[in-house]
């Protein structure tokens, strides 16, 4: 099989979504082509391929053309790559993947994904792919910080430890709207980080804190990028109890001292702990498992592009 990698949207040049950076690290890892438009399928041959790897599920208004192309030559197999819980394929590749023999990889568990008609699943812990432990610099300014979407099963948490707080969170405008007015949030916003390699925002911070949705402490999703990005950039995470499970199921060490309950437990430990220790301690218990689920991950895709 010739394995053909489609972004569910245009590639931005400086783009942070999380499913174009795993297509962009699985292209140049398993050397695939990759593609994004409707011009760019349209500038291949055809004939050069018939597995199609679609990641993502992100609006782009010619989908329907590259669905019309993909259908005039030899489709061996339709391949979705899911990240999120939330999403389900756009329609044109939900076609596909009912009138094609398919697979979807998937970060979420099988009874969770909103995928129909597939004819293969296969849980895989697509977060790993974004570790990488090349070292940087450590330049700390600030000390805790959340960063993600606004999500409704995360409403609690950002109550529980960020109202009136002098901690950041760093999130889109759009989020930043959502989280003081839905969540009644007053901490310290900022702008969306940077992650160009060695340039990352999040290594100014010494702390983060690890929440996930209500919806995910019941239906395993792994754990988090934010997991892996507060490792590759020397951030000691806390974790609220309401993740010990996610963690556990991982298969990381369950350290008591990194979880908390509340804000002023929270508040207490930033100010309370070494923070070069801490560091340590949790480089040498998370970052060599992390690196070899990367791998692991790379390998088992791999075998299932191979597979008949």
């Amino acid at each position: 099989m010739t394995s053909l990698l489609i972004n569910s949207a245009k590639i931005a040049k400086t783009s942070i979504t999380a499913h174009t950076r795993n297509a962009i690290i699985l292209a140049k890892l398993l050397n695939i082509t990759l593609v994004s438009t409707s011009e760019d399928v349209k500038a291949l041959n055809r004939a050069d391929y018939d597995t199609f790897i679609v990641v993502g599920a992100a609006f782009y208004e010619k989908t329907a053309e590259i669905e019309a192309w993909i259908r005039t030559g030899q489709v061996n197999k339709i391949i979705w790559i899911n990240n999120e819980y939330q999403v389900s394929p756009n329609s044109e590749y939900a076609r596909l993947i009912k009138d094609y023999p398919s697979l979807v990889i998937s970060n979420v568990i099988e009874s969770a994904n909103k995928v129909k008609g597939y004819d293969e699943f296969s849980l895989v812990n697509l977060n790993a792919l974004i570790y990488d432990d090349t070292p940087r610099e450590i330049q700390k300014k600030y000390d805790l910080v959340y960063y993600g979407t606004y999500r409704p099963g995360r409403r609690i948490y950002l109550q529980k430890y960020f109202s009136e707080s002098e901690f950041h969170i760093s999130s889109s405008a759009k989020n930043v709207r959502s989280i003081h007015q839905l969540c009644g949030v007053n901490a310290k916003f900022c702008n969306k980080f940077n992650w160009e390699h060695g340039k990352e925002t999040l290594n100014l911070f010494k702390y983060s804190l690890y929440i996930e949705d209500e919806y995910t402490h019941a239906h395993y999703n792994h754990l988090a990028n934010r997991f892996y990005e507060a490792l590759m950039c020397n951030v000691v995470q806390f974790f609220d109890e309401s993740c010990r499970a996610t963690l556990e199921k991982s298969g990381y060490p369950v350290i008591d001292k990194y979880f908390v309950s509340s804000k002023a437990e929270l508040e207490q430990k930033v100010n309370d702990f070494d923070f070069t220790a801490c560091l340590q301690a949790q480089s040498a218990h998370f970052r060599s498992k992390a690196k070899q689920e990367k791998l692991e991950v790379i390998k088992c895709i791999s075998a299932l592009l191979t597979s008949n």
